[in-house]
């Protein structure tokens, strides 16, 4: 009785709450397209400009969420840092196919930066989000899509299909964290 009285008093509009929904396969569709990357860059497919829109979209569907829920402001610097994330991640595939590995280092690095931002961000516009938590779930994220960037590099194919199973089972977990600190926030901070 006593949540549903709660409920009551912090009316959540039926769009936030669509957005919330939404906002739980982003994960995965940001998984989907960067692995689809992959396949274009080692397969030669040449559709790589046709993926990049794909992952734009993505951000941009992003950026929209946090736009609605914290304002806009909010929603564009995290579509920037997860732009400058992306961008990093394509150069290191370049550099792993030059087989530079200072370079790889170097934007190794850089990527485990971008998430240690995303994560600082993320944890000071929500309440209900930690820097911690965030920068645990994007670690194994990054990591996963390293794993599977080294399994195309070295053609261990039934790896990858491992690694990207293991992937998208993360981005369920990490779906999950984002819409329920969303949820929490629209449900409490009213």
């Amino acid at each position: 009785m006593i949540s549903i009285q709660q409920l009551e008093e912090s009316y959540i509009p039926p769009s936030q709450i669509t957005l919330v929904f939404e906002s739980r396969i982003l994960w995965r569709d940001l998984a989907t397209w960067l692995q689809a990357y992959l396949v274009s860059v080692f397969a030669g497919f040449g559709n790589q400009d046709s993926i990049e829109v794909k992952l734009r979209e993505v951000i941009v569907k992003f950026g929209n969420i946090l736009s609605t829920v914290f304002g806009g402001e909010i929603g564009e610097q995290y579509s920037n840092l997860i732009t400058n994330w992306i961008n990093t991640f394509k150069l290191l595939v370049d550099a792993q196919i030059n087989d530079d590995l200072n370079t790889v280092n170097e934007y190794t690095n850089q990527l485990y930066e971008n998430i240690n931002q995303i994560a600082i961000f993320l944890s000071q516009v929500n309440p209900f989000w930690t820097e911690s938590e965030w920068k645990a779930l994007l670690y194994r994220f990054n990591e996963m899509l390293i794993d599977q960037l080294s399994a195309y590099l070295y053609k261990e194919y039934t790896s990858n299909i491992e690694s990207f199973d293991r992937l998208l089972n993360l981005t369920s977990i990490i779906g999950n964290y984002y819409s329920r600190g969303l949820l929490n926030y629209l449900t409490y901070s009213r």
